[in-house]
């Protein structure tokens, strides 16, 4: 009795039953993605969202046949025509400026008119800046020479104001198709000590800590920094070259790209990198930041301040 009662009990135990649960419709919504400054011409991208369980190519989701503007206040600015891959372009060839609130608006048959608002930052004023050469140290058979950069700037007061920073050497275009002669920036890596600055945009820990001043050394393509610390005064970053520096295309310089961030821009960029970053075994997706009224997606402005470094003497 006592068998047939276990057997009964593991026959139990190994019963399953599948349901199918059929997920709620999707609603696809139109996807806006736009970064703008004033040193290149309006650009947009859409298409339309996927759901998590929709296996299709993004690419069949692109909207081609949209109405797309730039205003300025009740101003036409431009007015932007299908280029292909969802892109659009400006018709006229015209350039943002920096300071002025644009507005993006998308008129698509089937959904609802859509509007984002952004503005490129008046560019940084550069007040100082150096090169300085770093030979190898005999003592170290494993050291190399480096180049130590520092530049200083002036803050804007009484705003909100996000900084990032970068260098970048010249190399070979090895893409397919690309001339001998062709070639591209590469980022340059850094270490940094910097008080405040962070590497990327997520990072929850700064260079330096503020609290007991410990220095974290830390090797970063980009260094992002709010001025929550320093409003409306000077400031400065200064990083030490790490790894190959040398420019294939025979110049001897460095260019250093010192950005002022629209808030949108930075939210995005922060929200996105801790998407990437996360752990699905132990924590949440991080919401994305919008800015889009009525769809999804970002559009935000930026302005560089760039910088040819040549190379010192050795």
């Amino acid at each position: 009795m006592k068998y047939l009662l276990s057997l009964l009990i593991l026959f139990c135990l190994g019963c399953e039953t599948i349901i199918e649960v059929d997920p709620p419709e999707y609603n696809s919504k139109q996807v806006v993605t736009s970064f703008f400054s004033p040193d290149s011409t309006w650009s947009v991208t859409l298409h339309r969202s996927l759901g998590a369980t929709v296996k299709r190519d993004v690419t069949s989701e692109y909207i081609t046949d949209a109405s797309v503007t730039i205003m300025d206040g009740s101003n036409m600015v431009d007015i932007l025509n299908y280029q292909g891959d969802g892109r659009y372009v400006s018709s006229t060839g015209k350039l943002p400026g920096n300071g002025t609130m644009y507005t993006l608006r998308v008129d698509y048959t089937g959904y609802a008119s859509i509007e984002a608002v952004s503005a490129a930052p008046p560019p940084v004023i550069i007040s100082d800046y150096s090169i300085e050469f770093i030979p190898r140290s005999e003592s170290d058979p494993f050291s190399t020479s480096r180049y130590q950069l520092r530049i200083a700037f002036s803050d804007i007061s009484d705003m909100n104001n996000y900084y990032r920073v970068g260098a970048y050497r010249r190399i070979r275009d090895r893409r397919l198709g690309a001339a001998e002669s062709d070639s591209v920036y590469e980022p340059v890596s850094f270490e940094g000590l910097n008080l405040g600055w962070s590497c990327g945009y997520s990072s929850d820990q700064e260079v330096v800590d503020p609290i007991d001043g410990i220095a974290v050394l830390v090797i970063c393509d980009e260094y992002v920094v709010t001025d929550r610390r320093f409003d409306g005064e000077d400031y400065s970053w200064s990083g030490t070259t790490f790894g190959n520096v040398s420019d294939q295309s025979g110049r001897k310089e460095l260019r250093l790209v010192l950005s002022s961030l629209s808030e949108e821009y930075y939210r995005y960029l922060y929200s996105l990198e801790r998407n990437v970053s996360h752990d699905p075994l132990i924590e949440e997706p991080f919401p994305m930041y919008s800015n889009v009224s009525g769809g999804l997606g970002i559009f935000a402005g930026y302005t560089n301040t760039t910088l040819v470094l040549p190379f010192p003497d050795e």
